[in-house]
């Protein structure tokens, strides 16, 4: 994706130096400014589960609450979009 020239010349101006990229995601400032405590702590489980292949209830995936099951899905989406990157 190119930038526009009017985005080229802000950068310029601004002395923008790029810190993160994430697919098309280019930021300009550090990423961590965009992330809720809510979000880390998200992030925080589903790496704990990741590693400890521990479901934070009992009764397996269908015991586990919507938002978790959603954020889950999100986590292993994200995963997979970065592994057939590399």
């Amino acid at each position: 994706m190119e930038y526009s020239e009017e985005v080229k010349e802000e950068l310029k101006e601004k002395e923008a130096q790029k810190v993160f990229s994430l697919g098309d995601v280019r930021l300009y400032e550090c990423p961590l400014s965009y992330i809720t405590e809510e979000t880390q702590d998200l992030m925080r489980l589903c790496f704990l589960i990741g590693e400890t292949k521990q479901l934070l209830y009992g009764g397996g995936w269908g015991g586990q609450p919507v938002w978790l099951v959603e954020a889950w899905e999100i986590y292993k989406g994200e995963l997979l979009m970065q592994l057939k990157q590399v």
